[in-house]
């Protein structure tokens, strides 16, 4: 079930929200309870018997803190197990010309990758070590149905918290604006500049692309996943707000960053932090030789790709941003200079891979923005039939975006009913699209 869905805005969160507060919301032993099982049903509709995956990695989890049974190797590869299953098995049944089990093939278990690491963090995590989780309460700390499909990645911490801490007013506020926010950003931005990337998907032959068509393919998917990632994790975090959780950001304006480094501290961080934390700091980060330390990063990328998937586009998006990374720190890159504007325009170009359906794709995309001979470029007067009003008042959204504003919006009860009203009448006149982050 999507968080952007008509069944669960107008039935499964009302009804959810409206039996929490008259039955649920004093006790924290019946707030853990209650959040446990909706989750429980919630991630049930949703995937069905997949349920037991989750189950699975909470009671592993549970057995591993109490018994220790396993070495931290062997664990963290048994919790890795279904990810491995349903993401990256194909490969090994297409290598040997084997057919793919029907319960694998195209039914890869949304948020399995999230739960999946906020697992391993939890048992790595320190904090954890303050007090003794009961299995239930990991499955509920795992299964939390607001982030369960796609992070952000919390803490044990951040999740005691919230189970020990009713909602309050501004917490109520928020959680009506933070919503809001991520069902236009979803619905109106994110939506908008897919139908751009829809039409290229249905393309076949895009060998005589020009400058005008790549453009657009690069501007748009630059924005469209920025809003609906960014919108889904306002979404996330907005309904956490009215269970009296905080869940962490994960975006902080990426595209004002002024090198490749300060991008992944403002893009998906919970998930950067992660692959900090587990990969590159426990293969020795920066503290050692100047060569294992390009290794440690080189690694890390090729994890962050292989994470979002196998094909060689995500390889390479990862191999670029390894590269340019690597080419920051051998030329000291933020002692020399530092500059929004090109480290926008290679984050944008970056983006090809991830996006184009091959290799051939990425670079006749490319290719493209050295080619100023429109008339043979059959894809633009398709795109340029999208390019109505919505896709103008989008593109304002998307300049604004990259301003930087010296005051910070505090909602009220009207400011944030005000912007829901006006979130509710788009969402009631669009379709539902799925988020680009539930394929990972």
């Amino acid at each position: 079930m999507l968080l952007t869905s008509y069944p669960f805005l107008f039935f499964f969160f009302p009804i959810t929200l409206f039996f929490y507060y008259l039955l649920f919301e004093k006790n924290k032993n019946l707030k853990l309870i209650f959040l446990g099982i909706v989750s429980a049903y919630f991630y049930f509709l949703d995937n069905g018997e997949l349920l037991v995956i989750l189950i699975f990695l909470a009671i592993l989890t549970k057995l591993q803190v109490e018994k220790n049974i396993f070495n931290n190797f062997i664990f963290t590869f048994l919790l890795l197990t279904p990810l491995f299953v349903f993401k990256y098995s194909y490969i090994i049944y297409s290598l040997f010309n084997l057919k793919i089990p029907e319960m694998i093939n195209n039914n890869f278990p949304v948020g399995l990758s999230f739960f999946t690491f906020q697992a391993i963090a939890y048992y790595f995590d320190k904090n954890r070590l303050q007090s003794n989780e009961s299995g239930f309460e990991i499955f509920t700390f795992l299964a939390f149905f607001p982030q369960l499909l796609a992070g952000p990645i919390v803490n044990i911490k951040t999740f005691r918290t919230g189970i020990n801490k009713p909602a309050s007013n501004d917490d109520i506020i928020q959680g009506i604006y933070r919503t809001s926010i991520g069902l236009l950003k979803k619905y109106f931005l994110a939506d908008t500049l897919a139908e751009i990337i829809l039409i290229y998907n249905n393309y076949q032959d895009i060998s005589n692309i020009s400058f005008m068509s790549s453009f657009l393919l690069i501007f748009s998917y630059t924005f469209q996943i920025y809003f609906d990632f960014s919108g889904y994790c306002d979404i996330a975090i907005g309904l956490g707000k009215f269970f009296g959780f905080t869940l962490p950001e994960n975006f902080n304006r990426p595209y004002l960053a002024k090198s490749f480094q300060e991008f992944w501290q403002r893009w998906h961080i919970t998930l950067s932090t992660f692959f900090k934390q587990y990969v590159y700091i426990r293969l020795g980060g920066n503290r050692i030789s100047n060569f294992k330390t390009y290794r440690n990063l080189w690694i890390t990328f090729f994890c962050t790709a292989l994470w979002h998937g196998s094909s060689l586009t995500f390889l390479l998006w990862g191999f670029i941003h390894g590269f340019i990374m690597t080419v920051e720190k051998v030329i000291n890159f933020h002692k020399l200079f530092s500059n929004r504007v090109i480290t926008m325009l290679l984050i944008s170009l970056s983006w090809v891979p991830f996006f184009a359906k091959t290799i051939g794709d990425t670079l006749y995309i490319y290719k493209g923005l050295m080619n100023y001979n429109f008339q043979n470029d059959t894809l633009l007067p398709l795109l340029f039939q999208n390019l109505d009003f919505r896709f103008i008042v989008v593109v304002l959204c998307c300049i604004i975006s990259l301003k930087r504003f010296q005051f910070e919006f505090k909602p009220t009860y009207l400011s944030s009913f005000t912007i829901f009203f006006i979130a509710l009448i788009v969402v009631l006149s669009s379709s539902v699209d799925p988020f680009i982050y539930f394929k990972f």
